[in-house]
C-alpha cells in the first residue's frame, strides 16, 4: 500500500510539473513506467526508467533529491541489474554537468556578488571515453568517485523533473555525438578512398607518360598501350586526365571506327 502511495506521489509530481518537462510528450510514458505498464529495453531509455524505480524503491522525495547519494544508489542499482554501465556512467556524468550549469546560473542570479564557484568539478567537455572508462571502472570496484571531484556539495537539491530533464538532455547529447562520430568516420573513409584512388590514377598516368616518352614524340595507336582488356580499362581514365591537362594529344582517324592515336603534346 505504501508503495502505491509513493507511486501516486511521483506521478502527481510529474503531472504538476509537466510544463517544465523538456519532453512533455514523454509524460505518459513516464507514468506508464512508474505504474509498471511497460518495461523499457533501449539502454538509454532504460537508464532514465531506473530513476523512477529507484525513487519508489528508496522512497526518495521527488522534490528534494540529493545528487551525490542518489548517484551512488543509481549506479549500484544499474550494476546489480546488469545494465550497460558505460552508457549509464556517461549519462550520469553528463547529467551532473547539466545540473551543475543550471545550479551555477541560479546561484549567479541569486547571489551576483558571490565569487566562489559552487563546484570544483573538472571534467573535459563532452566527457571523453577515458573519463567514462575511469568512472565505470570505479563503479565496478564499488567506488563512487563523485565526492573526490566535488569540493563542496550544491546548496540546493534537485527535483525529479530536473533530474529527468538532465538525463533526457544527456541522452540526446550522447546520441548526437555518436551520430557525428559515424558521419566523421564515413567521411574519413571516403577521403581515404578518394586519396587512394587519386594515387592510383597518378601512378597510372606516370606509367603512360613513361611509355610515350620513349617514342620521341611519335604517335602510337591506343591499342599498343595495353595487352588485355583489364589493362585497357585501367588506362582509359589516366589518358583522359592527361588529355584534360594538355599533356597528351588524342585523335581518331576515319571517325567513328578508325584507329585512335596518342602522342605527347610537346607544345604544352
Amino acid at each position: 500500500m505504501k508503495e502505491e502511495v509513493i507511486r501516486e506521489n511521483v506521478i502527481a509530481h510529474i503531472m504538476a510539473g509537466r510544463g517544465m518537462l523538456n519532453r512533455e510528450e514523454n509524460m505518459q510514458r513516464y507514468i506508464d513506467i512508474i505504474q509498471r505498464k511497460i518495461f523499457i529495453k533501449n539502454p538509454f531509455d532504460r537508464a532514465i526508467a531506473v530513476i523512477f524505480e529507484l525513487v519508489i524503491e528508496k522512497e526518495v522525495n521527488p522534490r528534494e533529491i540529493d545528487l551525490i547519494s542518489f548517484s551512488k544508489l543509481y549506479l549500484k542499482k544499474v550494476k546489480e541489474e546488469g545494465l550497460d554501465l558505460f552508457i549509464a556512467g556517461r549519462i550520469v556524468l553528463m547529467a551532473w554537468k547539466i545540473l551543475r550549469m543550471q545550479s551555477e546560473e541560479i546561484i549567479k542570479n541569486m547571489e551576483s556578488k558571490e565569487e566562489e564557484e559552487i563546484f570544483d568539478y573538472d571534467i573535459p567537455e563532452w566527457y571523453g571515453d577515458d573519463d567514462v572508462f575511469y568512472y565505470t571502472q570505479k563503479v565496478l570496484n564499488n567506488e563512487i568517485p563523485l565526492e573526490r571531484k566535488i569540493r563542496r556539495e550544491p546548496k540546493r537539491k534537485v527535483t525529479l523533473i530536473e533530474l529527468i530533464n538532465a538525463f533526457e538532455e544527456a541522452k540526446e547529447m550522447i546520441q548526437k555525438r555518436a551520430k557525428r562520430r559515424v558521419r566523421n568516420k564515413e567521411w574519413k573513409n571516403v577521403q581515404m578512398e578518394d586519396t587512394s584512388h587519386k594515387e592510383d590514377i597518378e601512378k597510372d598516368m606516370k606509367i603512360v607518360m613513361e611509355r610515350l616518352s620513349k617514342l620521341n614524340g611519335r604517335a602510337i595507336p591506343l591499342k599498343q598501350l595495353y595487352e588485355n582488356k583489364d589493362e585497357m580499362l585501367s588506362i582509359f581514365l589516366p589518358l583522359l586526365f592527361l588529355a584534360k591537362e594538355g599533356r597528351i594529344l588524342i585523335w581518331q582517324e576515319n571517325f567513328p571506327y578508325g584507329e585512335i592515336y596518342i602522342k605527347l603534346n610537346h607544345g604544352s
